[in-house]
């Protein structure tokens, strides 16, 4: 339940490969560099460190239906903050879940706990994910870019791309041929109920904004499932958020 939240023989052959694969590296920074442009250009999007957001949406599991609003804060690649509220079987549930670089706290109504050492590492890959997904940090120089190519994303043309960091999980980033924007992102997660890892997807639409556009609306699949559902509003980009925002709930 917990993680609901709160988603690439012949010395001539060798020399060939090698120039296809420098090619396809330049395809994948070009299309970085359009989806830039289109979310508000680098200059712009290279100014905010944070993000504030609420969702209100439903979540599909265990054979249920659970709607639920949510205040999203995150910071960097190690800092995120999700308040929120569940209704399951007519009952609400208040739920609040920190995540400040080596350390996690979860709290369930009045019930705190700290989060174990695995919990905290599935954190941190979520966190890297989202950190990922802002898109201009795709040109920092840890990140490595290889093209995986053309697909379909809700029945139009896109290009993926694959970002990997040392040290983390690979996540395949689509982009719409037509307006740059990212809308879809696919990995690997940990499922809480298994145990396993799985093939999340999430998928973005609605882009919308003043200096930095973002996507207003989310679907997660999980296994080709649909997880999640949600409108994202008032998102705000933000420079830097207070520490305090990512203390102990």
């Amino acid at each position: 339940m917990r993680n609901m939240l709160a988603g690439i023989i012949v010395v001539n052959w060798v020399f060939v490969g090698a120039a296809a694969r420098a090619d396809d590296t330049e395809k994948a920074r070009a299309t970085v560099d359009q989806a830039i442009m289109a979310i508000g250009g680098e200059a712009t999007a290279s100014k905010y460190n944070a993000a504030t957001s609420k969702l209100k949406g439903t979540i599909h599991i265990q054979d249920m239906d659970v709607p639920f609003e949510a205040e999203m804060s995150r910071q960097g690649t190690n800092q995120s903050r999700a308040n929120i509220e569940l209704e399951i079987a007519g009952q609400k549930v208040s739920f609040v879940q920190v995540f400040n670089k080596d350390k996690g706290w979860i709290k369930v109504n009045d019930m705190l706990m700290d989060l174990d050492k695995d919990k905290i590492a599935e954190l941190t890959e979520g966190a890297h994910n989202q950190w990922l997904s802002t898109i201009v940090t795709l040109k920092d120089k840890s990140v490595t870019l290889a093209l995986v190519g053309d697909a379909m994303v809700n029945d139009k043309p896109a290009v993926a791309i694959k970002a990997s960091v040392k040290g983390r999980r690979d996540l395949t980033l689509f982009f719409d041929k037509a307006t740059h924007f990212l809308v879809k992102t696919e990995g690997r997660v940990k499922d809480d109920d298994s145990g396993q890892e799985v093939t999340q997807e999430t998928l973005l639409s609605g882009h919308t904004g003043k200096e930095v556009k973002a996507a207003v609306k989310m679907i997660i699949k999980r296994e080709g499932k649909k997880f999640l559902e949600a409108e994202i509003s008032d998102i705000k980009m933000l420079e830097k958020l207070d520490e305090s925002t990512f203390d102990k709930p």
